[in-house]
């Protein structure tokens, strides 16, 4: 009996050896079909349609908003406290305001011309239904004063209605030491106004403006000389 050894990579007799081509297709194969990736089209089909949705129902929001606008009465021209409404000083603008606002509708200007401003009324001012009627104003415990100015102590674009600080030279002054060594006097209080009307100024740039102050700021402003009053600005925080 004769026994053949078989060596390791050695085809047995009798058997047919493989093909390497076959065997590197069917190794190709697999591996195209493990590597290649898959394609997740569902999630992006659901985000566009997401964007979809949303951008159609901002849209309509936003349309709706439009449509709520509604003409109202707004103020054209300076007026002051207890002068007459009259067609000139009034222009229509779409608004979308809510009810407690109280403005007025344009349909109603008929009604609204001839009546007298309650308060002084700045351009751009939306007309409320407390701006008609007896005047009010000045408030209790307040008063007009008009404050000649020289050039350059006020701003070229100073406005009805600007909240200012009226710079005097007592305001400017620092704190001193009173009679008793541990005390200090207090430091000046600073004196702030609402400007209720500019006037033109003149070749030398000087113009008079009406400031409403309370009592104590009048008899401070007052006192002082007229070169030496001085106006800024605030913004709308700030002040008293």
């Amino acid at each position: 009996m004769t026994t053949q050894t078989t060596r390791p990579g050695q085809v047995p007799p009798g058997s047919t050896a493989p093909d390497p081509s076959r065997q590197a297709g069917k190794k190709q194969l697999r591996t195209g079909l493990l590597s290649a990736p898959r394609r997740m089209q569902l999630p992006w089909a659901i985000g566009g349609g997401l964007t979809v949705v949303a951008t159609t129902v901002g849209f309509s929001t936003g349309s709706g908003l439009l449509s709520e606008k509604s003409p109202v009465l707004v103020v054209a021209e300076p007026l002051a406290a207890g002068q007459t409404i009259t067609s000139d000083v009034l222009r229509t603008i779409p608004v979308a305001a809510d009810a407690g606002v109280g403005t007025i509708d344009a349909s109603l200007a008929s009604k609204v011309v001839g009546r007298t401003a309650a308060v002084p009324l700045t351009p751009g001012t939306l007309l409320n239904v407390t701006d008609i009627g007896k005047s009010t104003f000045p408030p209790a415990g307040q008063a007009e004063l008009a404050v000649a100015l020289r050039a350059g102590a006020y701003p070229l674009d100073l406005a009805a209605g600007d909240r200012v600080q009226v710079v005097v030279p007592s305001d400017s002054q620092p704190a001193t030491p009173a009679t008793n060594p541990a005390t200090v006097a207090p430091a000046p209080v600073p004196t702030y106004a609402v400007v209720t009307k500019v006037g033109r100024a003149d070749g030398q740039g000087e113009m008079v403006a009406d400031l409403l102050m309370d009592q104590n700021s009048i008899q401070k402003v007052a006192s002082a000389s007229p070169t030496e009053v001085s106006l800024a600005v605030l913004p709308p925080s700030a002040g008293n």
